[in-house]
């Protein structure tokens, strides 16, 4: 378990700092799509934390609180991504 929990601790690495400049990169130019794209990076960031923390705590309930919370915040982020989208097409 070792191993995937180190994984898991590099992938909630790269995907905070990929997160965060997409995130900055997006208030900075007024992109929003960019900023949604960011705070789904950071989410991600935080899920593989848990799950990191959950393998090597061997507490199950952090794994089933990172897959629960994991799946509401994709859902809620494509929603707005969505909306976005459609918003920004109709303008145009």
């Amino acid at each position: 378990m070792s191993a995937i929990s180190t994984i898991a601790l590099l992938v909630s690495v790269y995907a905070a700092v990929t997160g965060l400049r997409r995130l900055r990169r997006g208030v900075r130019e007024a992109i929003s799509l960019e900023v949604v794209r960011g705070i789904r990076r950071l989410v991600t960031a935080v899920v593989a934390a848990v799950v990191a923390i959950g393998l090597l705590s061997g507490r199950r309930g952090l794994l089933v609180f990172a897959a629960v919370f994991l799946a509401e915040e994709l859902y809620e982020t494509g929603v707005l991504a969505l909306i976005l989208r459609r918003s920004s097409g109709d303008s145009a």
